[in-house]
């Protein structure tokens, strides 16, 4: 793995072998690690998880970090710095770059000007490929398996980048079915699903919140004010989670969501069997950790 741009670009055993590396860390065997590197984060987005995840990682593997989150602009200075001139500096800096930006190719664009690994943490709707790493994780954890799986995402999966990226990432596993859960105007974009369904597994797409027979139920969640129009409650609220839901749940089943939550989970949901959420933000620095090392032994 030379970059991370997508999560479409890596194949079942390149996963698999993150997974393995990041599970060693989780149970203390952090194996060879870098003598020093510096991974850079550039951030012109918000960003809790991402950007501490991978800074968190990064000194746990012995590295530093540093850090931009705003474009240089000032009255003298009316336009921002190409990514193109960023990147290039940036490069003679730091050894990893983790990139998060509203526009969609900003991620692709930097890569073809620069000589050093780069993460896409989030670009624009598109993807966010380190998260679909962490639910991967998590899933194997809790369920342990990821073939032969049924998976319901809800919330608002046209513009959800971690949806686009489980629903890329699952592609490469046999026997999934997608159940993709949301209002009409929130449907999956084709171009993500015409990718799974090429591995001949299926997906169905629905407005009602079916859930019984899932094994994982993944929360995108959705805003009222979306790029499509406004959501009131009454319109949002069969889409969110809570105790009665949850409890016609299998047994086993795992909820997952990329947090932060909206309201698509209710608190009362936090202290069911079901709920996993908040240990798959756990899962997710222990995968960052692999991506990184990943991408530094190269």
């Amino acid at each position: 793995m030379h970059q991370l741009l997508s999560i479409a670009d890596l194949k079942r055993d390149e996963i698999a072998g993150l997974i393995d590396l990041a599970n060693g860390y989780m149970e203390g065997s952090l194996g060879t690690r870098p003598s020093s590197f510096i991974l850079a984060t550039l951030f012109f987005e918000p960003s809790t998880r991402t950007r501490l995840g991978f800074e968190a990682a990064t000194y746990r593997l012995g590295g530093q970090t540093l850090s931009l989150m705003e474009t240089k602009q000032t009255e003298a200075m009316s336009s921002a710095e190409s990514p193109s001139d960023t990147v290039r500096v940036l490069q003679e800096y730091a050894d990893v770059l983790c990139i998060r930006h509203h526009d969609e190719n900003f991620s692709k664009t930097a890569a073809s000007s620069c000589s050093i690994p780069i993460i896409n943490a989030g670009n624009g709707t598109d993807e966010h490929p380190s998260q679909a790493l962490a639910d991967l994780l998590t899933i194997q954890r809790t369920i342990g398996r990821l073939d032969d799986l049924q998976v319901a995402i809800v919330g608002d999966l046209k513009h959800s980048r971690a949806a686009h990226s489980l629903v890329l990432a699952l592609a490469n596993f046999e026997g999934i079915h997608l159940r993709l859960i949301s209002p009409a105007a929130l449907k999956l974009p084709s171009r993500y699903s015409e990718r799974f369904r090429t591995n001949g597994s299926n997906i169905e797409e629905t407005t009602a919140m079916n859930l019984e027979d899932v094994d994982i139920v993944y929360m995108a969640g959705f805003a009222p004010y979306t790029p499509v129009g406004t959501f009131d409650d009454t319109a949002r609220a069969p889409y969110r989670m809570d105790a009665t839901k949850a409890s016609g749940l299998k047994r086993e089943c795992s909820i997952l969501c990329p947090l932060p939550r909206i309201d698509e989970i209710s608190p009362e949901v936090d202290g069911t069997p079901h709920a996993k959420y908040f240990l798959q933000s756990k899962f997710a620095l222990y995968m960052r950790m692999a991506i990184v090392l990943s991408l530094l032994s190269r």
